[in-house]
């Protein structure tokens, strides 16, 4: 699957992985493996047992240990193979290790970084919400298309007055506009210039956010596959930082946004699958800048992801294990 090279992805929520919990995700086109410590730590890797190749997910936490659950094998979080039950006195080979990935949380997400430069110290890049509470709010929507194509969709501001008439819509003075687009390295920021209030803003590879009055909205593009994603939607608001109150008027919003998106939703699915690429056929106009700004920011960030089967095992086998199968 082509993504964006040395970025970090948001792939989950905080909460959708708790304390000694394992759970098995297909995201960025492949079957992934989470797991998470008694610690609070998270871990994440290909969802693939390296001695007989089954899923990892329908294993379980012994311990801080991840087993597997087709002969008990068990990992540390780094990938290591500690524990081999049907060979308790043998050492273990290194090729007897998972294929794990660069994982960080913060923002209340779990994020994945693409490569295939080392992944930074620093924790991702986010918006400033300080002073707001998005309690309650989230929604996750799954959509039948590529990502870049609901990405897209958010960076489209002359749909609403139609895809939206009974919403959002409402409030377009005219169909008729002139689009503004800024484009300063991943971040890309759009205006109607016949309006004085900021339009959305991209942070790439998969942020955004809008300014409505006094609240944010905000939008992760989660890529499941080729032609499958997933919205996770909050609101920001100010007004409650005392949780009922606070969580009753994500609630709130939460309704607003679940009928918004579902208004986006058929146009994002009826177009053509897969991602979307600079030179696509379409016939664009002046008012697709920012998805033109998109397109171009793409085009020369991308790679295949992941590499794994272009690596090579892991060396120093122990006398007398099987040879490695061919790649």
């Amino acid at each position: 699957m082509q993504l964006i090279a040395d970025r970090w992805y948001v792939v989950l929520d905080s909460n959708e992985l708790g304390r000694g919990e394992v759970l098995g995700r297909m995201r960025m086109g492949q079957e992934l493996v989470f797991w998470r410590e008694s610690s609070g730590k998270a871990f994440a890797a290909r969802d693939r047992c390296p001695h007989r190749w089954t899923k990892l997910s329908n294993g379980k936490m012994v311990g801080d240990a991840l087993q597997c659950p087709f002969h008990g094998f068990e990992f540390e979080g780094g990938g290591t193979c500690t524990k081999m039950p049907a060979h308790p006195e043998r050492k273990i080979s290194g090729a007897m290790s998972l294929t794990t990935l660069s994982l960080r949380e913060a923002h209340g997400f779990i994020w994945i970084w693409t490569g295939p430069s080392e992944a930074p110290k620093s924790d991702p890049e986010f918006f400033d919400f300080s002073g707001y509470s998005a309690s309650g709010s989230q929604l996750i929507v799954p959509v039948a298309n590529s990502y870049t194509r609901a990405v897209e969709n958010q960076l489209d501001m002359t749909h609403l007055p139609f895809v939206h008439a009974k919403s959002i819509g409402r409030f377009v003075k005219s169909p008729a506009m002139e689009v503004q687009t800024d484009v300063d390295g991943d971040v890309i920021r759009m205006k109607n210039s016949q309006s004085d209030v900021p339009g959305p803003e991209f942070w790439g590879p998969n942020i955004w956010r809008l300014k409505t009055g006094p609240i944010w909205q905000f939008l992760a593009f989660v890529p499941i596959d080729e032609t499958h994603m997933q919205y996770y939607l909050r609101t920001y608001q100010p007004f409650a930082t005392w949780e009922p109150a606070a969580w009753l008027i994500g609630k709130m919003t939460a309704a607003s946004n679940d009928r918004v998106v579902g208004e986006d939703t058929p146009m994002v699915e009826g177009q053509p699958k897969g991602e979307v690429k600079l030179a696509s056929g379409e016939v664009l106009v002046p008012s697709d800048g920012p998805i033109i700004a998109y397109r171009k920011w793409r085009k020369d960030k991308r790679r295949e992801w992941p590499d794994w089967d272009k690596k090579a095992s892991a060396p120093n086998d122990p006398p007398g294990d099987p040879p490695k199968e061919e790649r």
